[in-house]
């Protein structure tokens, strides 16, 4: 084991298992709360052109998300192969998969391009299935136009934030987030509105200052990658070249991973996109309302739990897997305490929230969008607890390079129940209104919750090895001095 990491295992033996995992989650829940910062942005400041512009924002970025997905899953694996090998005392091995995920980037650039470019054509077939209202259809065409065209930085924005969470250096792609947040917001001032001398472009202006905002993300975050100090450790400047098996090794762990992220965002695309417009315009902005208050429940557990991504990995890298599940169990009992609060505050104060988001001038229509926030927030509220199960034992699972079951087990319970049983009750059950694709969404969390725990505790994940044995990486005894908890703490 390297000297860097008995340096950590001996600050996180001093801070405990628990202050050790928040000290490094908390910069990336700051790079996951920006994920909502940026939505959110987007949200309140095109919410202000109206009811049908509010409608359209939160089905558009999901749809940029679930294709940029694709690419962004497998970019996410650099973290676990990064934190195995500094786990297993072979930092060295790090630097070349960095690279991979940005060739990565240019084939996700490369075939996003058409795409974008014909956003019109093949929009206008998804906006006639979901029979989206003209208004809002013609919006949402506006702003994928441009937007789509960021799927490459999103890509290569993803391998490089792996690969600094991986290093425990979060801090690296929380500076960068934060530059990315000011040019947005700057961005959609601008050119929603047309101030400093620029035309008032509407909810196509939000598209463009979503492409500048990732370009300037990726920007910062390519800065450090060749600094001395870090190819000193990790060869980043001599793993530059393309490299077919270590590409190959990342397409295999983090094939499953955008597979996992496809059917998720996938079909909360579909929700909104064909579930909720037959319920109507109020139906739909009221889910937006939930989705973005939603956001804060499970943007900070997903921090906590690419936190947890490292931990397990220095473990596992460490052939220590008692060590890796005592992190789990820690892990869990944080994630569980913080949605089980977010539990409470839905369930209480819903009408308060979506009134804080609602700008309809209309006094009537104003107050129809808030009931239906406030009911859907109570729907959002009896996942909440087990959606903390998925998040936990998912990023658990990643950090062991156990990726392909999770993601079965996703795109079963996802489709199989949410998707299928949501759009039955459309059809089917109409007189219930939004409850029927809500009900049969909290029952897709619950279940995936209690399967996902499950193959955690089957132990499975302690069979898999991404990398060769190595006589000097072999495990030591459990009751050796040098065997204190593995440090995945210290941002830097």
């Amino acid at each position: 084991m390297s000297a860097a990491t008995k340096q950590f295992e001996v600050s996180d033996a001093a801070r405990g298992p628990t202050a050790a995992l928040l000290v490094l989650a908390l910069p990336m829940i700051g790079i996951t709360v920006s994920r909502m910062l940026m939505g959110f942005i987007d949200f309140a400041m095109v919410s202000q052109l109206g009811t049908a512009a509010q409608a359209a924002i939160s089905p558009s970025t999901l749809l940029l998300f679930t294709i940029a997905c694709l690419g962004m899953g497998m970019a996410q694996a650099v973290q676990t192969f990064v934190s195995q090998a500094d786990g297993r005392g072979e930092p060295q091995r790090a630097g070349a998969y960095v690279w991979q995920s940005l060739y990565l980037a240019g084939v996700a650039a490369l075939l996003s391009a058409p795409v974008a470019y014909f956003t019109p054509q093949w929009f206008a077939l998804i906006g006639d299935a979901g029979r989206h209202p003209t208004a809002v259809q013609a919006m949402e065409i506006q702003f994928l136009s441009y937007a789509l065209w960021a799927i490459g930085p999103m890509t290569a924005c993803a391998g490089l934030e792996s690969f600094y969470n991986g290093i425990r250096r979060p801090r690296l792609g929380l500076l960068a987030v934060v530059a990315s947040l000011v040019t947005i917001a700057v961005g959609n001032y601008v050119l929603i509105f047309g101030h400093f001398g620029f035309p008032a472009l509407g909810i196509a202006g939000s598209g463009i200052a979503t492409v500048l905002a990732w370009c300037v993300r990726l920007a910062v975050l390519c800065a450090p990658l060749l600094s001395s100090g870090i190819d000193a450790r990790y060869n980043t400047r001599r793993g530059v070249r393309l490299d077919a098996r270590k590409l190959a090794e990342l397409v295999r762990i983090g094939g499953p991973i955008s597979m996992q992220w496809l059917v998720d965002i996938g079909a909360w695309l579909v929700f909104l996109q064909l579930m909720m417009p037959p319920f109507g315009e109020v139906a739909m902005a009221g889910s937006n309302l939930a989705i973005q208050f939603m956001h804060l429940s499970f943007m900070p557990a997903l921090g906590i739990g690419m936190a947890l991504t490292t931990q397990v990995g220095n473990a596992v890298g460490a052939a220590r897997p008692d060590e890796a599940d005592h992190r789990v169990r820690v892990a869990w009992r944080v994630i569980f305490g913080y949605m089980g609060l977010m539990t409470v505050v839905f369930a209480a104060l819903g009408r308060p929230l979506s009134a804080l988001l609602c700008f309809e001038p209309d006094r009537a229509l104003h107050d129809a969008v808030v009931s239906a926030g406030a009911v859907t927030l109570l729907w959002v509220a009896a996942f909440q607890v087990s959606d903390a199960m998925c998040i936990t034992y998912s990023f658990a699972a990643r950090g062991a390079g156990d990726t392909r079951v999770p993601a079965i087990l996703f795109a079963v319970c996802c489709w199989g129940i949410f998707v299928a049983g949501g759009y039955c009750m459309t059809v089917f059950a109409r007189s219930w209104g939004v409850h029927g694709p809500w009900m049969m969404c909290a029952a897709y969390i619950i279940v995936l919750g209690v399967l996902l725990r499950r193959r955690w505790r089957a132990g499975v994940w302690r069979r898999i090895r991404l990398f060769e044995p190595a006589a000097h990486a072999a495990p030591r005894p459990a009751d050796s001095p040098a065997a204190a908890p593995i440090a995945s703490g210290g941002a830097e």
